[in-house]
């Protein structure tokens, strides 16, 4: 199953409006404790393993803060 390796969330811009939360089907997001650049709580990601670098997150988020660096094919982590 393909996943992601790493997701970055830019905390230049993110204003904590959690839609990558709510719409991520795999239950990836929860809302974290850091405060963004615009003084904003984060989501965080709290299940990486979770992922499966479908995307949504990335699409949906309106200010585009959002990055998911998928495995590449045929390399799993340890």
């Amino acid at each position: 199953m393909k996943g992601a390796e790493k997701i970055e969330i830019d905390r230049r811009y993110c204003k904590g409006c959690m839609l990558c939360k709510f719409i991520c089907p795999r239950d990836v997001y929860e809302v974290g404790k850091e405060r963004s650049d615009l003084d904003y709580l984060m989501p965080q990601v709290a299940r990486i393993e979770n992922c499966i670098a479908c995307g949504l997150c990335e699409q949906h988020c309106p200010d585009m803060v959002i990055t998911v660096t998928g495995k590449e094919k045929g390399k799993e982590k340890a």
